[in-house]
């Protein structure tokens, strides 16, 4: 049930951008007009005036074009501008001209984090965490990095090492619980973020974060209690009152569910997975037209919502409305192909109208997704999302 709750951004960490700009030296091989560029270029990126650094910059390297530290630069003004394919670009160009430099390795890295291209932002935010200043970030994004491309382990490895140079970084706790989290490995999911709690003991989203790992973990009680304990830090905060009846619920725990789940209704009215449980909890207590307007709510929510055509298919068959069932086992199962539960129940009820060889077709596909998982046992499916920790590249100086 995990759900990113950090954006992607550059907002903090170019703060963080180093101020001076200063000239290339003639010794460097710049000449004097272009030297001259560069300082103004310098002074008017202190003075936040970007848009004329920039314009500097380029009338500088119009006469120097090969001094890395001006490309570097500019490629900080696009980054701080938003600029970031232009940012890529300039990077490129001062790594290209001093490919050994870890900082321009880093930034390059940072960039192409930012315009998405993970996998080539991976070979350069290694070599960046060559960089004394920038080494803890670049073990954090390379952590990121991997996993946005679901490579658990290595990105565990990477935040891991972040984690040894910042053991109190926030951003560095909360993506490592996550990853531990898709590693299955909920003990050290629960060390994380306990650890990030420590430090924001108000926060209702490590409170959750935390009540997720104890429920992966099979530890129903001290899951509440963390689902709990958000809920009291923000009462009104979307989803939080949902993962408590979720939880309920998962446990068998139906009558407790309810409460939490219509609380999330108030909350959040156009949530379909809400309805979709109270539906179900109904179904389970045999008021079958309570549990048909829960799920067609689902349905006029979210009309592709499989497992709320399910429940409406079981809600019919219960009635004794096969044929309605069927439509709606159908349209479950279309939406739901790699699933056990709408090709049994459209199998089970065709066999109930005798409509045989549909009903067998149904029940093969059962066995063959049967068949498939148990030869996919211990893997674990799932969707993630990454908090994106704000970094901003650094600005070496032209000399």
């Amino acid at each position: 049930m995990g759900r990113t709750k950090q954006g992607t951004g550059v907002e903090r960490w170019t703060a963080l951008l180093i101020a001076a700009f200063l000239v290339a030296s003639p010794g460097r091989g710049t000449d004097e007009p272009a030297a001259s560029h560069f300082r103004r270029a310098s002074q008017l990126a202190e003075q936040g005036k970007l848009e004329e650094a920039e314009r500097e910059y380029r009338l500088g390297l119009k006469t120097a074009p090969d001094v890395p530290e001006a490309y570097n630069n500019l490629g900080v003004i696009y980054f701080q501008k938003r600029d970031i394919s232009h940012a890529v670009a300039s990077f490129k160009q001062a790594h290209r001209l001093q490919p050994g430099d870890p900082q321009f390795s880093f930034n390059l890295g940072l960039a192409l984090y930012q315009a998405g291209e993970l996998a080539a932002a991976v070979p350069h935010l290694s070599a960046g965490a060559a960089s004394q200043r920038h080494s803890t970030d670049a073990h954090y994004l390379l952590g990121a990095c991997y996993f946005d491309l679901a490579q658990w382990r290595r990105a565990a490895e990477q935040l891991e090492l972040a984690r040894q140079q910042q053991p109190e970084g926030a951003e560095i706790l909360y993506l490592l619980g996550k990853t531990y989290g898709k590693l299955q490995e909920p003990q050290k999911s629960i060390e994380a973020f306990g650890q990030l709690l420590q430090a924001h003991p108000d926060s209702p989203l490590v409170h959750e974060l935390l009540g997720e790992a104890h429920d992966l973990s099979e530890q129903p009680l001290q899951a509440e209690q963390e689902f709990k304990q958000a809920i009291v830090a923000s009462p009104t905060a979307p989803e939080l009152h949902f993962l408590l009846g979720y939880l309920y619920w998962r446990w068998k725990r139906y009558s407790e569910a309810v409460a939490p789940l219509l609380e999330e209704v108030r909350i959040s009215p156009r949530f379909a997975p809400s309805y979709y449980y109270l539906g179900d909890v109904a179904l389970k207590k045999g008021d079958l037209d309570q549990a048909s307007e829960y799920f067609d709510q689902a349905l006029r929510l979210n009309a592709s919502y499989g497992d709320a055509y399910l429940g409406m298919g079981r809600a019919y068959v219960a009635r004794g409305k096969r044929e309605e069932a069927i439509e709606m086992f159908r349209k479950a199962a279309q939406l739901l192909p790699d699933e056990v539960q709408p090709h049994y129940w459209l199998g089970k009820t065709l066999k109930e109208v005798g409509r045989t060889a549909e009903a067998r077709k149904e029940l093969a596909t059962v066995e063959r997704i049967n068949a498939s998982r148990r030869e996919q046992t211990g893997r674990s499916l799932s969707l993630s999302g990454s908090p994106a920790k704000e970094v901003a590249p650094s600005a070496n100086s032209p000399r």
